[in-house]
């Protein structure tokens, strides 16, 4: 028989039933039974395999002829199926077992059935010894290849570990950063508050003034209701930053959109004395955006920089294609933005105009994000700056969705 390996697969149980809190002893017995049952089973059947192989390949050899020499040299080499298999599922105590269990079975008929050939009988002793240098050797690489598997298993499982680790720190860092930048929010609107409010407060206390002239009072009226609209457009802002709504994306055409753009921005333009140009090369992929969102977003920086272009200046608003993505560019001539801005420049209530509300280029880049894409901000080299606005492609995957979605509309 092959080694008995249900000693170790008992311990094993043991340790594991040891390990378990138990409830009562019946029921922790009648579980470790079962455990140790289903672990014992696969070893039983291998080992009843391996035996079986065996003794059918002896059988064989006794009932067979000896005038049937090219049956007993097939057989012979019948024995290597079951030291092989056993070397590979026990290991090289395995496969040298079972060559001593083949050369015990196979000995005898050598030394019965072939006695009076003396060479044969010797070459198949020399043969029994292969048995024990294949079952070694094969058992003892199949032992390097677990032991092996195992260190691999073991780095996957604490490098699962330390992913677990860093996902649980930077779940921790994404907390805090979030908590760190709702006080700067709520610093930042409260200082921008503070100040229409005090204007509502003064204009108040001197629309209370009985002798107060009539186009005074109309004045501080209006300058009133002035700081009340700026108020609403603050907080509206504001939710719109903190709130903002889901992209409802579907595949779009970036040329059509910065027409548009064009169209809304004309008389801005005009006004201020700037040109607005549009480049569009003609193999410009369509996106997978929402097309209002975006809108929004390329508006809101052509505004910034037609106000930042001087009277005679350019705003350039162009298309690049790239491999899976396509940028647009929006380029000013204007006096471009200090260095050590640049990195602040889409920071909440970040800005350097008198007027600003600091919440634009925030919520720019929180609808770029929410599209899987990038907004950037670069100084040109001779005057002005170009912010970069990178959206993905519409791949057939997406360009499906939309026809389901328009489908179940």
């Amino acid at each position: 028989m092959l080694p008995d390996f249900g000693q170790s697969v008992l311990q094993l149980g043991h340790e594991r039933s040891v390990s378990t809190p138990r409830l009562n002893e019946t029921s922790s017995d009648s579980s470790s039974d079962r455990i140790i049952s289903k672990m014992r089973r696969p070893a039983l059947i291998r080992t009843g395999i391996i035996v079986g192989t065996t003794a059918a390949v002896s059988l064989l050899h006794y009932q067979t002829a000896t005038s049937h020499v090219w049956l007993h040299q097939l057989f012979q080499r019948g024995y290597y199926v079951p030291v092989l298999m056993a070397a590979l599922w026990f290991g090289w105590r395995g496969g040298l077992f079972t060559a001593v269990f083949s050369g015990v079975l196979y000995a005898p008929h050598i030394l019965v059935a072939w006695k009076g050939f003396p060479a044969y009988s010797a070459a198949q002793y020399v043969e029994i010894g292969m048995f024990f240098v294949v079952g070694g050797l094969t058992g003892f690489l199949a032992d390097q290849e677990k032991r092996q598997r195992r260190k691999v298993e073991d780095t996957a499982r604490k490098l699962s570990e330390v992913n677990a680790q860093l996902q649980a720190s930077f779940e921790q860092l994404r907390r805090a950063d979030r908590l760190s930048a709702l006080g700067e929010l709520s610093a930042g609107l409260a200082h921008e508050i503070r100040n229409p409010l005090g204007s509502i407060d003064g204009a108040i206390q001197i629309l209370r003034r009985p002798e107060l002239p009539e186009a005074t009072r109309h004045e501080f009226g209006t300058l009133a209701e002035q700081e009340v609209s700026r108020l609403k457009g603050l907080v509206s802002n504001f939710l719109e930053f903190a709130r903002p709504r889901i992209p409802r994306r579907e595949p779009t055409e970036i040329g059509p959109l910065l027409d548009s753009v064009q169209g809304l921005v004309t008389e801005s333009a005009r006004m201020s004395g700037v040109k607005v140009r549009i480049e569009i090369p003609n193999n410009l992929s369509s996106t997978w955006i929402d097309p209002e969102q975006v809108k929004q977003v390329f508006l809101n920086l052509s505004i910034n920089a037609i106000q930042s272009t001087p009277c005679g200046g350019e705003v350039v608003l162009r298309g690049i294609r790239m491999a899976d993505s396509v940028a647009v560019e929006i380029q000013d001539e204007g006096s471009g933005i200090d260095p050590e801005n640049l990195e602040k420049i889409f920071d909440p209530f970040f800005t350097t105009r008198a007027n600003g509300t600091g919440l634009g280029l925030s919520i720019a880049y929180q609808i770029v994000s929410q599209h899987e894409g990038h907004i950037g901000v670069r100084n040109n080299h001779d005057k002005g700056v170009t912010f970069t606005v990178t959206l993905p492609v519409a791949s057939v995957k997406s360009r499906t969705e939309a026809s389901s979605a328009l489908r179940q509309a």
